[in-house]
């Protein structure tokens, strides 16, 4: 007669006999980071997309109490031994102020209890036979075997204490911010904070979280009191100066950090917040020193090794090489060499010293004019920083080879809110390029061009320029006017790799000075609805591979047309190379016809 062994709830240590579970033992074990345990499955799953968003590759796996209940547990990592475990969870408790747990299970079992998604199939809970139940017979039902307790060493104190209430609330009020019920949220943290008043960790987080919600008096007052009762207090005095630099006190901050940094120097987030601070503020020289700082401290921070290396790349003296061919339908092949070399000269100004030779070649056929021209240009143009939001600018060059004359650009770039900058600019007597007839009619123009340029959550952007441009041709003569607008609206699919997509609208319409003189023919309405994408991906470390396509429609035409083409970047240190190549089935232009563009760049940083 087969006598069944009867499961007792018993303690991991208690059942180390336990044949079960020396052959779970004998398997492959994992140490993973438990996070937290969900009994309803919406708050699960919220948890798992906030942990995806702050960067972290969870996975959930369903699992049983020894009284029957299913819990779905959020782990993060896989790791071989209990200290790598330790040390991840470690990591975690600094980054979100949430408890962990480290348990090993079987990697069988871990495949086994996965839930890939919501609609993957829940386990069942087995029980024992009634007719063969001993003196188990009247314990609550078990599971068949050894309890999975034992497999995981998990037992129901070890579910609670991952899933307590202040926890399991902390959690679900930052699920609620996340998915955009900022109010509920916030009314939680409040109502947590009256049950767990001595909690500094959790006031310190319900005030990081009023600061992101812009309720920037409610952290103020809780602040002051705050630190009215401990003046020293480390994590009051870090949501102060994340309060200082929301609301653009720039000088109270660094103030603030270096307070800080005084009662606890080396402290990373300090230096980091002073960092970030300071870059925000304009000081990009106190903002290079904290990083290196930062850098030195934390040698695997990318984000302040990357911080660092474009601040660098910015603000010292600069080479950039710009060659290019483009070649039209009709023949004609404008190639210009570019050069600009950018320095900053003070701390608030930057000036920039720009040569291109641009030449214009089309043979001469049935009806076709040839053009033979050759234009220099030179400019030297100054960037001055008035405050952290407001940038001047002004531009001063001459040009000969169609004629000859003195170009000037005034304006400024103003960013008016953290997502967007508005820009205005006055460009005088430049010459006209784009249309290749123009060359041999000392063709010139000014403009005046208005634009703003915003970029929302990483997610959306609007482009929206307006211009006004007046053409002149030899001896003064005003040939036309030209008014443009043009809206674009973008979107990020993805971001590794990065993949965008865009909807654009283009109208133009231009109007002759004189109907009676017309040396040559400019499109005179353009109306161009165009959808387009571009696509990023960084192969290693030194090589970004890029490309970028669509199709317009001008409503003034009869069929699409289409552009697209790869682009290459290599990034070998200060050493820069670019390399583009994009085809259009239409130019553009009165003649219309196909065109190719082949275009780079090479840098160098000082």
């Amino acid at each position: 007669m087969t006598v069944l062994l009867p499961v007792m709830h018993v303690s991991p240590l208690l059942a180390e006999d336990n044949t079960a579970v020396l052959a779970a033992k004998e398997q492959d074990r994992i140490w993973t980071v438990r996070v937290s345990s969900f009994t309803r499955a919406d708050t699960a799953w919220g948890f798992m997309s906030y942990l995806k968003d702050e960067g972290y590759n969870p996975v959930m796996v369903a699992l049983f109490d020894d009284k029957g209940t299913l819990w779905r547990v959020v782990q993060i990592g896989d790791y071989p031994t209990r200290s790598q475990a330790r040390a991840a969870g470690g990591d975690f408790k600094k980054r979100t102020g949430l408890t962990y747990l480290v348990r090993s299970m079987s990697s069988a079992m871990l495949a086994r209890r996965t839930l890939e998604s919501r609609r993957t199939p829940l386990p069942t809970w087995s029980v024992m036979s009634e007719d063969s139940a001993t003196s188990a017979a009247k314990a609550k039902p078990e599971l068949v075997g050894a309890p999975e307790s034992l497999f995981y060493e998990l037992d129901q104190g070890d579910i609670l204490r991952a899933t307590g209430h202040r926890q399991q609330n902390v959690i679900l009020a930052r699920i609620m911010i996340r998915r955009g019920y900022v109010d509920d949220g916030l009314r939680l943290y409040a109502r947590l904070l009256r049950i767990y008043p001595d909690d500094l960790e959790l006031r310190e987080e319900f005030i990081g979280a009023l600061i992101d919600a812009g309720e920037y008096e409610k952290a103020e007052s809780m602040l002051r009191e705050w630190l009215g009762d401990d003046p020293a207090s480390p994590r009051a005095l870090r949501q102060e100066a994340r309060l200082r630099l929301a609301v653009g006190d720039y000088s109270v901050q660094l103030n603030t950090l270096d307070y800080l940094l005084r009662l606890r120097p080396g402290d990373t987030d300090s230096i980091s917040n002073k960092a970030y601070s300071s870059q925000q503020g304009g000081d990009w020289l106190g903002a290079i020193e904290s990083f290196s700082e930062l850098v030195d401290a934390e040698p695997d921070n990318f984000e302040a090794r990357q911080a660092l290396s474009n601040l660098l790349k910015e603000r010292r003296p600069r080479l950039t090489l710009t060659p290019s061919v483009y070649m039209q339908s009709d023949e004609s092949i404008t190639t210009t060499l570019g050069s600009r070399f950018s320095m900053q000269i003070t701390d608030q100004t930057r000036g920039e010293f720009y040569y291109a030779n641009t030449r214009i070649y089309r043979p001469q056929g049935d009806g076709v004019e040839k053009i033979n021209k050759d234009v220099n240009q030179a400019a030297l143009l100054l960037k001055r920083d008035f405050t952290r939001t407001f940038t001047g600018v002004a531009g001063l060059g001459a040009y000969e080879g169609t004629a000859s004359g003195i170009s000037g650009a005034l304006g400024f770039d103003w960013r008016i809110h953290d997502p967007g900058t508005f820009s205005a600019m006055i460009d005088y007597n430049n010459p006209w390029l784009d249309e290749p007839t123009a060359a041999n009619y000392e063709g010139r123009y000014n403009q005046l061009s208005l634009t703003y340029d915003g970029f929302y959550d990483n997610v959306w952007g609007l482009y929206l320029n307006g211009q006004l441009r007046q053409y002149q041709l030899e001896s003064e003569k005003n040939y036309g006017t030209k008014g443009i607008y043009n809206v674009i609206l973008t979107r990020r699919i993805l971001e590794d790799p990065d993949l965008f997509v865009s909807y654009s609208f283009y109208r133009s319409h231009f109007k002759y000075d004189d109907d009676n003189f017309r040396p040559f023919t400019v499109l005179e309405d353009e109306s161009i609805h165009t959808l387009s994408a571009s696509f990023s991906k960084s192969l290693c470390d030194i090589l970004v591979l890029q490309a970028s396509g669509g199709i317009r429609l001008d409503e003034f035409k009869n069929s699409p047309s289409y552009f697209g083409g790869p682009s290459l970047a290599l990034r070998l240190g200060r050493f820069e190379l670019d390399l583009n190549y994009e085809y259009s089935s239409d130019s553009g232009l009165a003649g219309g016809g196909e065109t190719h563009l082949l275009s780079g760049g090479i840098g160098f940083v000082f």
